[in-house]
């Protein structure tokens, strides 16, 4: 999968300031943020609300119940939407044993306690205690057998197939065949379905399952119900609905509902 592209020379923002190796503080906000990076890894735990981001791999969303992970210098942007959580910046010299990309991870009964166990006391530090160290190691440990579970959408970067991907996105309950799309494209049906593939690394049923549910957790955090969302984006059965969503973010939709509201927050023990 090619990289998408960005602007050279990005905005460089820092959340440590000086000889600060270590900031643990609330995330709190709805926000939207350009493309930009910072010299430091960013942890980012959500209790409620949800990301929407976009790094080099492509487009991601990030609900409630979930960890994101971006390490040092790694290009990414995006919108917080309703967002409360943990929010932890980690200096270069402390990420060696984090992943080396982006990644989103539903968060362990592990993961939890050990970002509570951090948090309980926010702020700056210039030294990690011995006990910050070993709760660093352990989160690093858990971080890499926690099974990735991202809901990534990665655009195709063939401009006839980035103009069937975009119409995808905007129109997710569209019920055009493939013949028609391929026609379209300008390709037969086979060589479209393969290029769309090569191109994103997911098959055209998954990754507009992936774009259906990024649509449904929009429609979802704007009130709208559980059955207006699921025909809306072109399901004609609730229970398909119900199934996208539980494997893609382990909730119903009931419960993903209130988290990306704020009217609940992911609880795990």
């Amino acid at each position: 999968m090619r990289a998408m592209p960005f602007p050279p020379d990005l905005p460089l923002i820092g959340g440590l300031d000086g000889d600060a190796v270590l900031s643990v503080g609330e995330a709190d906000h709805a926000v939207t943020e350009g493309a930009h990076r910072h010299p430091h890894g960013a942890l980012l735990m959500l209790r409620s609300g949800y990301v929407k981001s976009e790094s080099a791999a492509g487009r991601w969303l990030i609900p409630a119940g979930h960890l994101c992970w971006v390490p040092p210098f790694a290009v990414h942007g995006g919108e917080l939407v309703g967002v409360w959580g943990v929010r932890i910046y980690l200096a270069a010299d402390l990420c060696n044993g984090l992943p080396g990309e982006p990644c989103v991870m539903r968060s362990t009964p592990l993961i939890l306690a050990v970002i509570n166990r951090l948090a309980e006391a926010t702020g700056i530090r210039t030294s990690l205690s011995a006990q910050e160290g070993r709760l660093l190691s352990v989160l690093s440990d858990e971080i890499e057998r926690a099974k990735r579970t991202p809901i990534l959408l990665p655009m195709p970067q063939d401009a006839r197939l980035r103009k069937t991907a975009e119409r995808w996105l905007h129109h997710p309950d569209d019920q055009s065949g493939l013949d028609e799309l391929a026609v379209e494209a300008g390709m037969s049906r086979r060589s479209f379905t393969r290029n769309f593939k090569l191109d994103t690394g997911l098959p055209i049923a998954k990754w507009r399952q992936i774009a259906r549910l990024m649509r449904g957790i929009d429609m979802l955090a704007a009130g709208k119900s559980v059955t207006e969302t699921a025909f809306a984006i072109g399901y004609d059965s609730i229970s398909s609905f119900v199934v996208l969503c539980q494997h893609h973010t382990g909730m119903s939709p009931k419960i993903l509902a209130r988290v990306v509201t704020g009217g609940g927050q992911v609880r795990q023990c």
